[in-house]
């Protein structure tokens, strides 16, 4: 009797963190993950981050005068970022989060010259940042190879998205017949709000 009454216990108990993991999963539920992404606390913060790409896109324009961009998104996510950090068999982060809004721009260009030799030529006259810039922004060039072609990254569990473009709303596909190998300045603003 002692024995069933312990793995009732046992049991309830893994019952009881179940639950809890699995609430944690889901709480705050998604429509008020989208109510705060809406908020205009996020909005201002938003702009903000937005600001901070389009001053170092303009940088990137005015330093390398013959880079000229065929198009130039800015893509906004706030991703639900709830069971990335549940692991009962890794190490987890010490901070959990529900939701991480961050916004991401894209220069797409092509060259005439080879992808490779552009690529140095920026690096020796306009180097990008090794890691965070002071405006908190990692940047990396990339150019269509005949394993990957480029593509701005899209976050799965997007809450919230917004794709602004500059130049129209060709796709990369027509980009890349019209002009040859595309190549991909990425700039990927830290997370400007969370939600924990």
């Amino acid at each position: 009797m002692r024995s069933l009454r312990r793995r009732t216990g046992e049991a309830f108990g893994l019952l009881l963190v179940y639950t809890v993991v699995g609430l944690s999963r889901v709480w705050p539920p998604k429509w008020r993950l989208r109510r705060i992404a809406a908020s205009a606390e996020v909005r201002a913060e938003r702009e903000a981050a937005a600001e901070k790409l389009l001053t170092r896109v303009r940088e990137i324009e005015a330093g390398v005068p013959w880079l000229r961009p065929l198009d130039v998104v800015l893509r906004d996510e706030c991703v639900d970022v709830r069971g990335n950090h549940i692991s009962f068999f890794g190490a987890s982060p010490s901070r959990r989060q529900s939701m991480t809004c961050r916004m991401s721009a894209f220069v797409i260009f092509s060259t005439d010259r080879h992808p490779e030799d552009a690529a140095a030529e920026i690096h020796r006259s306009f180097p990008l940042p090794d890691g965070l810039s002071a405006d908190g922004i990692s940047e990396s060039l990339r150019w269509d190879t005949d394993e990957r072609k480029v593509a701005p990254d899209v976050a799965p569990k997007a809450v919230r998205t917004r794709v602004t473009r500059r130049h129209g709303e060709k796709s990369l596909e027509q980009l890349r017949q019209e002009n040859g190998v595309l190549c991909m300045w990425a700039l990927y603003g830290r997370a400007y709000f969370t939600v924990d």
